[in-house]
């Protein structure tokens, strides 16, 4: 297994794909646990129909595996990866800006289409990143994903005590398009090497 696994990080691809969806885990999750407690907090609505309005994530992502192929063919990995990020980034601003509980709804939309825009991209170049231990690269995919959320909550949850809600989204509103843009940039490097090579 340790073997397999330093076949993986081994190749820079698999380094930088572990690297981005760990980044990812963190920004969007941290900062997505606390939004029920926010709207009970600010808007007082009860803890039930802020998760109820956070059901809208799932409607994002439920919207982009319907027209997953319009998405692919109209933007390609590289137009997914920075769409995607600046659909989370717009989502946090919304939360961070918006001064009525229901525009709350519309951001939860969009943090669901733009992660599974980024992240069903991550996930594809998860699978061919090593291929001779695949199922290795994915466990490890998978364990960063996890370990990003699971940090990025610890975090959200520090700068939400110290500094509030709004400082909160508006960290992961700024993140971002790094992420997103981030990973875009490099999507199109790698494919014009391809293309060259």
């Amino acid at each position: 297994v340790i073997q397999q696994a330093t076949s993986v990080f081994s190749v820079p691809w698999a380094r930088i794909i572990l690297a981005i969806v760990f980044m990812e885990g963190m920004v969007v999750f941290g900062a997505l646990a606390f939004v029920p407690s926010y709207l009970h907090e600010r808007f007082g609505l009860t803890l039930s129909m802020a998760g109820a309005v956070m059901g809208l994530f799932g409607i994002g992502g439920l919207s982009y595996i319907i027209f997953a192929k319009f998405f692919v063919r109209r933007f390609g990995e590289v137009g997914l990866a920075l769409v995607g990020g600046l659909l989370i980034a717009a989502a946090w601003g919304i939360l961070a800006f918006g001064p009525y509980w229901t525009w709350v709804m519309p951001a939860s939309y969009l943090v669901g289409l733009g992660f599974y825009m980024v992240h069903n991209t991550l996930q594809t170049n998860a699978t061919q990143m090593a291929p001779q231990v695949r199922g290795t690269a994915v466990s490890l995919f998978a364990s960063a994903f996890f370990l990003g959320q699971s940090l990025g909550v610890v975090l959200a949850a520090m700068i939400l005590a110290k500094l509030g809600a709004f400082s909160l989204f508006l960290a992961a509103a700024m993140l971002m398009p790094f992420i997103g843009g981030g990973f875009s940039r490099l999507l199109y490097n790698r494919q014009r090497k391809i293309v060259i090579s």
